[in-house]
């Protein structure tokens, strides 16, 4: 079937008409999961589908890796700032109409230059008290620590047990919050994730909780990353420090918990896997790279806002329209993946999933190297864990933004261990065991680049393989 075109809607009418009628759905949860719903799109449409964010809003989901590609890094005509959002601009769009991760915030993340640079320079400055060594020893400690009562049980949820809580563990110690303040900061970053009624109620809460942290942190600062952002000299005031928080939370947490529970479910839902990484044939580091092509923890984000109406692929796209990025499809575009080089880091860390050009994501080598650290660790306290339910039984979220799992239980031989007393913040001292792996090998740079080619290794040919019959 070919793709669904605007001339065979209309070739007299408005393009803007043209594509309104087109618009497919795309909000609150949907019924089927996310990738689902996007090959049906690229099947339609091509590379660039029109969606409604909400009944008569309009937006664009971006299909195909060039294209996501080439807009990322291209800030000058597709700025970042959703204040230039022509719907919003127009009334169409409002926070209660659509809730999510839309809006502005005073952050990196939304902003063009000269804030871009001025937010992003307080943040990779205040993380880079989290050092690769430090958090290698910690996350160990601290899986251990939190799996330490479910091996004695025999049974765990590692969604829940693990995947769930070790961001949160992480970003409490960092931020210098108790256990009580983070999960409700994050509590409610997973309602806005997953949009629907509760979203924009959710991101009130959120701001004001993070400001009051805010407020709490310039009375008392200490040696956390919310007192370094304060602290900096580029000056930002208390609502710019929140809206950093609330940006490294949501950055953090849930695409991090989605990244180690994926990577757990491709080990346990292929045997041959398993055993390459086992048997130390294939790394964790290589199984991390190819879930985040098959299985990236964001599979959509919005969004940048052209600066002028321009055709593309095929439609008019209107100034300020929301483009929204599309991880997830533009890993399963079937042009990249035909010439992807499999044999090669190059070609596997070619990836999108944590962004390219001049909004990356600062913390992506940090990140990864968190959620191999995370996956190596538990695999080695319980080698023998199985699903306890078939793959197939396994529940998806229905977010069309965050692609994890709702829960991942596992069973296995009871086995006791002794949790670390004291484990370390990841901003203490303290160094690494000798006998540790090390982990600079998860800290190297992960994205940005076109798939390319090295030399064969049979080893991550065969997990990609394997992964892409049994991977969600």
């Amino acid at each position: 079937m070919s793709p669904d075109r605007p001339a065979d809607t209309t070739a007299s009418r408005c393009p803007m008409a043209a594509a309104r009628e087109a618009a497919v759905p795309l909000h609150g949860q949907t019924e089927e999961p996310a990738p689902e719903v996007m090959e049906d799109l690229r099947r339609r449409f091509g590379s660039l589908a029109p969606v409604e964010v909400a009944p008569g809003v309009l937006a664009w989901v971006l299909l195909s890796y060039e294209l996501n590609r080439s807009v990322l890094q291209d800030p000058h005509d597709f700025p970042r700032d959703p204040r230039r959002w022509a719907e919003a601009k127009e009334g169409r769009a409002t926070p209660d109409r659509v809730p999510g991760p839309f809006w502005y915030f005073r952050n990196a993340l939304s902003s063009d230059e000269p804030d871009h640079s001025r937010y992003r320079e307080v943040i990779e400055d205040a993380l880079s008290i989290l050092t690769a060594a430090r958090t290698h020893t910690v996350v160990d400690e601290y899986v251990r620590e939190l799996m330490a009562e479910p091996a004695a049980r025999g049974r765990s949820d590692l969604v829940d047990d693990l995947a769930f809580r070790l961001p949160l563990v992480l970003l409490n110690r960092a931020f210098g919050l108790d256990d009580t303040q983070g999960e409700q900061l994050v509590g409610l970053m997973r309602q806005v994730w997953d949009g629907g009624a509760e979203a924009e109620a959710a991101m009130g809460g959120l701001f004001g909780y993070a400001q009051s942290v805010t407020l709490q942190r310039r009375e008392e600062p200490g040696d956390d990353v919310v007192s370094r952002m304060i602290l900096h000299g580029n000056g930002l005031d208390d609502e710019e420090v929140a809206h950093q928080l609330i940006l490294i939370i949501s950055a953090a947490h849930d695409p991090l918990m989605n990244l180690i529970a994926n990577t757990l479910h491709a080990l346990l839902t292929d045997r041959g896997s398993r055993a390459d990484v086992m048997s130390g044939n294939a790394r964790v580091e290589e199984l991390v790279d190819i879930v985040l092509w098959k299985a990236p923890p964001i599979f959509l984000m919005p969004g940048r806002y052209p600066a002028r109406s321009m055709e593309l692929e095929g439609w008019t796209v209107g100034e300020g329209d929301c483009l929204i990025m599309g991880y997830g499809p533009a890993h399963a575009d079937p042009r990249v993946i035909e010439h992807l080089d499999l044999t090669s880091p190059s070609g596997t860390r070619a990836h999108l999933a944590f962004g390219t050009g001049p909004h990356q994501c600062p913390a992506r080598n940090l990140a990864r190297q968190i959620g191999v650290d995370a996956v190596a660790t538990v695999f080695r306290m319980l080698p023998d864990m199985a699903l306890t339910v078939p793959a197939d039984e396994l529940s998806w979220r229905r977010s069309p933004f965050a692609h994890g799992l709702d829960a991942l239980p596992v069973t296995f031989a009871p086995v006791q261990t002794a949790a670390p007393r004291n484990p370390q913040t990841p901003t203490s001292g303290g160094q690494s065991c000798p006998h540790d792996p090390d982990p600079s090998s998860s800290s190297r740079e992960t994205t940005g680049g076109s798939p390319g080619r090295s030399g064969k290794r049979a080893p991550l040919r065969a997990l990609w393989s394997r992964i892409s019959r049994s991977g969600p």
